[in-house]
């Protein structure tokens, strides 16, 4: 069943989307300035990322099963209260355990936007449909890593760390307004059904779901270890300056970006599966020339070309096997989203720490992070859910 949706709706689902990325990488250029401020290492202040990683991963469980009981619009609202809440209050910390403690009740926060734009999305479209939404809600949520540190740079300039979660409360603000008067009840409650952390059980036994999740886990496995070592290669390896990286970087997101577009417009015409098939050959073929070029010690030119491809592929798998694995959860899409949501945050999160055990002052920890993750996805992919198709 196609339906459109408006685009007041879409803007806001997108920002929902964005809140855990947009959270992190805000404050990211503040690192030196609150380390000063709280008298304490900048290597501690690592410790606010890490808390607030976790409520991330916690937090998606949680909302899991009360969203499939009581609806998505109020755990939502409830969610983003939470957000703006410790937002303010973290703009007064006066020391980093405080610092710490409230960065976990701000993901816990921040975390409701990420489970129930999923199911929302799942709720109102068929798997086809779905992916096109999500494509579009990709195009506002992949804007958040470029924009963000940008923007918290410039807040910086402009007055200090504190400032940024004054605007993170007023980001969840506007957000709060925007799902309060137009994000719909989504939840159809005439079918009678279980909720319950024990849903998560019955989700273990769902081979397409658990496959499509672990799929969606290894392919942002690999952007992670993208964004955990560019700095690095670009600026280490290359050579390039520090006014070119986060060109270099916005070009890889970029491209990410239009991929996903290209990826709404193909599904008017191609199935998802149709899409998967061909995206997760050329993910994987591109992180083996992005290693190649590396191994070959190829000028940068060649290096961005091969990377661009290996980043831009991810927006033609994203939005689909998304879709692909919420597909057959009507009753449990909350539930769904939350597992998948977590499941993939885990894996995601293992890129960037293989990226920095493995750091040996080469490109190779990078590059063969992302090609081994490729691969799993390639692997995952064909032997897990292609042949069943």
């Amino acid at each position: 069943m196609s339906k459109s949706i408006e685009k007041s709706l879409l803007l806001t689902l997108g920002a929902l989307a964005a809140f855990g990325p947009m959270t992190i990488d805000l404050y990211l250029p503040a690192f030196l300035e609150i380390g000063k401020d709280l008298s304490v290492p900048t290597s501690d202040v690592q410790y606010s990322l890490t808390s607030f990683l976790a409520g991330l991963s916690v937090g998606q469980l949680i909302y899991g099963p009360i969203s499939d009981k009581y609806g998505r619009k109020k755990p939502l609202l409830t969610g983003i209260v939470i957000f703006i809440l410790t937002s303010v209050l973290i703009s007064y910390a006066k020391n980093l355990e405080s610092l710490i403690v409230l960065r976990f009740i701000q993901a816990l926060g921040s975390c409701v936007g990420m489970v129930i734009t999923r199911a929302i999305i799942r709720d109102m479209f068929e798997p086809r449909e779905a992916a096109k939404v999500f494509s579009l809600v990709i195009l506002i949520m992949g804007a958040a890593p470029i924009v963000a540190p940008l923007l918290g740079t410039q807040i910086l300039l402009l007055s200090n760390w504190r400032m940024i979660f004054i605007f993170l409360a007023l980001f969840g603000f506007f957000t709060f307004l925007g799902s309060f008067f137009k994000v719909p009840e989504t939840l159809k409650k005439s079918i009678p059904i279980k909720t319950g952390f024990f849903n998560y059980f019955h989700l273990l036994k769902d081979k397409q779901f658990m496959i499509a999740t672990l799929v969606c886990g290894t392919i942002s496995a690999g952007m992670f270890s993208y964004i955990a070592g560019s700095a690095f290669v670009f600026l280490n390896i290359f050579k390039v300056s520090a006014t070119t990286y986060p060109i270099l970087f916005g070009s890889n997101a970029l491209a990410f970006i239009i991929c996903s577009q290209i990826n709404a417009r193909l599904l008017n015409t191609h199935t998802i599966d149709a899409i998967l098939s061909k995206a997760v050959v050329a993910a994987f073929v591109a992180a083996a020339c992005t290693s190649l070029s590396i191994f070959f010690k190829l000028e940068l030119p060649y290096f961005m070309i091969s990377l661009i491809c290996t980043i831009g592929s991810i927006g033609f798998i994203m939005p689909n096997i998304t879709a692909k694995a919420l597909e057959f959860q009507h009753e449990r899409a909350a539930v769904a989203s939350a597992m998948m949501g977590s499941i993939q945050f885990c894996i995601s999160s293992l890129g960037s720490v293989l990226v920095t055990v493995f750091s040996n002052g080469t490109a190779y920890p990078m590059v063969i992070t992302i090609l081994i993750f490729n691969l799993l996805t390639f692997l995952l992919y064909y032997i897990g859910i292609k042949r069943k198709v």
